[in-house]
């Protein structure tokens, strides 16, 4: 039996980031970038109008006003795409629409609303400054400025940047692909009707929902029966990761750990001083991953979520892949004895600049509504007794989930 924290070291040690694949701008959201982007251009790309108006000198208005208007003539009109040539030598302004170019000889643009204005002249009424409402080339973004770094995970408010910059695609790291394994001859897929002594095969969709945003491909199979032969079959997946949940813990049907390493995966360790999920099970054959998570819901739930989930962001080439915690101060009524590191669902609230956490009052590991509410997982130290400000961490499921 493994410490949590070497636990996590040997699954990073033993997983590895994937090769790196060029995918289109839209098809990137929740992939992480293999390279940094620098913007190949400026945007505003030229000097252009912030405003359907007109474009003239301001120093041609600094005399004007409600009671002695400048009165200039327009000269032709500019759009967006299709700028006027400018020929005029005299003093004149240029009707421009918004996005449309606003030639150097101009420095300011009057909005419509704020003139009088006809066919041939327009009326100005207060004076105006240089530079408004003139957008200048690289006012949002200069070229060669470094918008997004290689490892962040693109949102979806980061495609339209990618396309203002004119990117098409973009290189990223390929996300794993996985098959979910429920084993156990009492398990049946939801929507059948309960027979015998069959119970509902919850885990394996609790572990897709959890794991799926971070997979490219994400197989669920409800049930695997307790044989050496159906184990070895399922557990021959080409997959980059196979998660197996039940079958690693005592019981003379509990087969996952021996057909494995009897089919050619090397165990990197099994048993992990924790609670929940003390059972699971971490081995590695070539460059995949096992994952064998306890059968018990909340076990398995708590333990794809500080132990598999980390390892596919780094698969994934996520910079942040690991779990980052905050201390908070564990409320004395919800402190609990425990020979192991205490990892379970809880809730976080502020108290005078100080978190206070408190466990969901669910104790069972096999009961996922422990879950409900929660804002995430508290870590406690291994205790014999209640203590006064007791220090505890906290992983918010916003760190583990997306």
């Amino acid at each position: 039996m493994i410490e949590f924290e070497k636990a996590c070291d040997l699954i990073f040690e033993n997983c590895h980031t994937l090769e790196t694949e060029k995918r289109l701008i839209e098809d990137a959201v929740g992939f992480a970038l293999a390279e940094d982007i620098v913007s190949p251009i400026n945007v505003a790309p030229f000097r252009n109008s912030a405003m359907d108006g007109f474009a003239v000198k301001s120093a041609w208005l600094d005399k004007c006003s409600a009671d002695s208007p400048a009165v200039i003539p327009i000269s032709s009109t500019s759009f967006a795409g299709n700028p006027a040539s400018i020929n005029n030598t005299d003093t004149h302004t240029l009707k421009v629409m918004t996005g449309a170019r606003v030639p150097d000889e101009f420095d300011a643009v009057v909005p419509f609303e704020d003139t009088d204005y006809g066919e041939n002249e327009v009326r100005f009424f207060k004076p105006t400054f240089q530079g408004k409402h003139i957008r200048e080339p690289g006012e949002d973004i200069t070229l060669g400025r470094k918008l997004f770094t290689k490892g962040m995970v693109l949102s979806r408010l980061d495609i339209g940047i990618l396309a203002t910059i004119g990117l098409r695609s973009v290189m990223t790291v390929r996300k794993p692909s996985m098959t979910i394994l429920g084993t156990g001859d009492e398990l049946t897929e939801p929507g059948n009707e309960l027979i015998g002594d069959k119970i509902y095969d919850a885990n394996t969709f609790a572990i897709y929902s959890l794991v799926s945003p971070f997979c490219g491909i994400a197989d669920r199979i409800c049930r695997v029966a307790d044989t050496k032969e159906e184990l070895e079959k399922a557990l021959d997946s080409p997959h980059d990761v196979i998660v197996t949940s039940g079958g690693v813990s005592m019981g003379e049907r509990d087969l996952v750990t021996k057909v494995a390493e009897s089919c050619g995966w090397r165990r990197v360790f099994h048993k992990a001083k924790i609670k929940p999920g003390k059972p699971v099970y971490f081995a590695v054959r070539g460059k995949q991953l096992l994952f064998g998570l306890p059968g018990n819901p909340l076990s398995a739930t708590v333990t794809c979520s500080i132990f598999l989930i980390p390892a596919l962001k780094k698969m994934a080439g996520y910079a942040d892949y690991r779990l980052a915690t905050k201390p908070a101060v564990l409320s004395p009524d919800s402190v609990r004895k425990s020979k192991r590191k205490l990892i379970w669902p809880g809730l976080f609230n502020s108290d005078s600049g100080r978190t206070i956490a408190s466990f969901s009052s669910q104790k069972s590991s096999a009961a996922l509504t422990a879950l409900q509410g929660t804002d995430g997982l508290i870590i406690q130290k291994a205790t014999s007794g209640v203590t006064e400000d007791m220090t505890v961490e906290t992983i918010p499921w916003s760190q583990i989930l997306i």
